[in-house]
């Protein structure tokens, strides 16, 4: 059997998650990591016993004629990088948000209809089991028509610098977390939103490891659909306790709520604690509410097996870069939401 050869450029938290999906793959051959250096490029390959040559520029990596690359970098990164894989003839799968803004994303799918590649849009929350029974649920009308809801994704703050810059993240809590929330929303509901209203807010202005927190830390945002749906969402880089996220959805024949983290299907109680319980927890003393297989939990495994087996047989991914760009351009009303303090078309 040929395998699919792919790359990997980034070396943290989410190149983690990529490499560990690959692996579970016996179709894929992973060919090289590139990172903003070479010993960071070989760290992540000595962590995971990873053989081959190091990369500490992206572009040497895209030379080795990869089917697939995965973009695991920061927002300000995403274009260039996207449009440099696309024109080295690989498909480019982009971690979540698109880009800083629609003009970049616009940009990047330029570009992929030029080079006949794929960009596939990373948004793992849309292949995470429970979030993707929900959808099988809405599906088979067990809701009826719905009309309300509600959204809300929360942790203490990002692990990395770059977030808490406007020049390199393009925003805050919302394009950070609120994107997962709408693209889901979206998803569930089946038809676009027409209308939007935000609130952002920025609570703790200054970080001890991070310095200044130029963009927003906490936003709430109302998504008006074009089926008269009114969804709230609910986004906090100020929350301690480790990463929260969570749907509830109401309609004229019943309800759902769903959550893969803070639920009880494992709850533990310990006064000296213990390894690991989510991302963003910093303690697992008292009570504590792990998740078994996060990273499967959260849907990584299933969203890179999906888009592996789109190259492979040439199908229409259920994320492509279309669908990032259209949650794109509900984020960016929402920020002019937030600016103008009145509820904005989206475009």
């Amino acid at each position: 059997m040929e395998k699919i050869k792919v790359g990997i450029i980034g070396s943290g938290f989410i190149a983690e998650y990529h490499y560990y999906a690959y692996k579970l793959l016996p179709n894929v051959e992973i060919v090289g990591i590139a990172a903003s250096s070479v010993e960071k490029a070989r760290s992540f390959m000595k962590r995971f016993d990873i053989p081959g040559k190091p990369y500490g520029n992206y572009k040497d990596l895209l030379k080795m004629e990869c089917d697939a690359i995965s973009v695991c970098l920061p927002n300000f990164l995403h274009k260039d990088v996207t449009i440099d894989t696309l024109n080295s003839g690989s498909h480019a799968l982009v971690e979540k948000p698109l880009a800083r803004n629609v003009e970049e994303g616009k940009e990047m799918l330029d570009a992929e209809k030029s080079s006949n590649r794929k960009i596939f849009y990373c948004e793992n929350t849309m292949y995470a089991p429970s979030f993707s029974k929900v959808k099988e649920i809405v599906d088979e009308g067990a809701l009826g028509k719905i009309y309300m809801g509600r959204g809300r994704e929360q942790h203490s703050g990002p692990h990395s610098e770059w977030f808490y810059k406007k020049d390199k993240a393009g925003g805050g809590a919302l394009i950070d977390l609120g994107i997962h929330d709408i693209a889901c929303l979206v998803w569930y509901l089946g038809c676009d939103v027409s209308e939007v209203f935000c609130q952002t807010k920025t609570s703790i202005p200054k970080r001890e490891k991070f310095g200044k927190c130029e963009v927003e830390d906490n936003a709430v945002g109302i998504l008006y659909f074009e089926n008269d749906a009114q969804v709230v969402i609910e986004e906090s880089w100020t929350a301690p306790g480790g990463h929260d996220m969570r749907f509830e959805l109401f309609g004229t024949e019943g309800q759902i709520k769903a959550a893969p983290t803070f639920s009880n299907l494992i709850s533990v109680y310990s006064e000296k604690g213990y390894g690991y319980a989510v991302e963003k927890a910093s303690t697992t003393k008292g009570w504590t509410f792990p998740v078994p297989e996060e990273s499967w939990s959260f849907g990584y495994p299933q969203e890179i097996n999906h888009f592996i087996d789109c190259i492979i047989n040439n199908k229409a991914s259920l994320t492509d870069g279309n669908y990032g760009q259209k949650i794109l351009q509900i984020v960016e009303a929402m920020y002019k939401s937030a600016e103008t303090k009145k509820i904005e078309e989206v475009s």
